[in-house]
């Protein structure tokens, strides 16, 4: 069965950011994203741009070279989160380590508190912005090896 996103460009602010006429509108690659139908197995994915812009602008190429954009961002953001984790997870070790030679009862609380806050953020990073950013980019791969038709009117 073949799944499609239709998408209705009625001038150049619809397809271009409006502080940059040369990138692609991120609201556009979103929409895209949040209107990608469930597909199953043998389903296919059609784009299809009514493109109604003057000046005979070709949008689907355009659009193709922001989704591989956005999908080398979302790998840069994956590996800045990786980053991020290993020193929230140092941080918080040490954080333990040093509050096990604390004499202190109210400042070894203070600090086994703070450790236990940066390894939560670990796993916080690794359940909610890892996951979300892989998805984000399996549906940008989906959309990109998708047929797109361009509709010029």
């Amino acid at each position: 069965m073949e799944k499609i996103i239709e998408i209705d460009l009625d001038n150049e602010d619809d397809l271009f950011e409006c502080y940059n006429k040369k990138k692609i509108s991120r609201d556009l690659i979103q929409y895209m994203i949040d209107s990608m139908p469930r597909l199953k197995r043998n389903d296919k994915l059609k784009v299809i741009i009514n493109n109604k812009i003057k000046g005979n602008i070709r949008c689907a190429e355009l659009i193709k070279q922001a989704i591989d954009e956005a999908c080398d961002r979302s790998d840069f953001r994956f590996h800045y989160t990786n980053i991020k984790q290993i020193w929230f997870l140092i941080l918080g070790v040490i954080a333990l380590l040093i509050a096990s030679v604390i004499d202190g009862e109210i400042l070894k609380e203070i600090v086994i508190i703070g450790a236990w806050v940066l390894l939560w953020d670990v796993v916080e990073m690794e359940v909610v912005d890892d996951i979300n950013n892989r998805k984000k980019k399996r549906i940008l791969k989906k959309i990109l090896s998708s047929e797109f038709v361009e509709n010029i009117k």
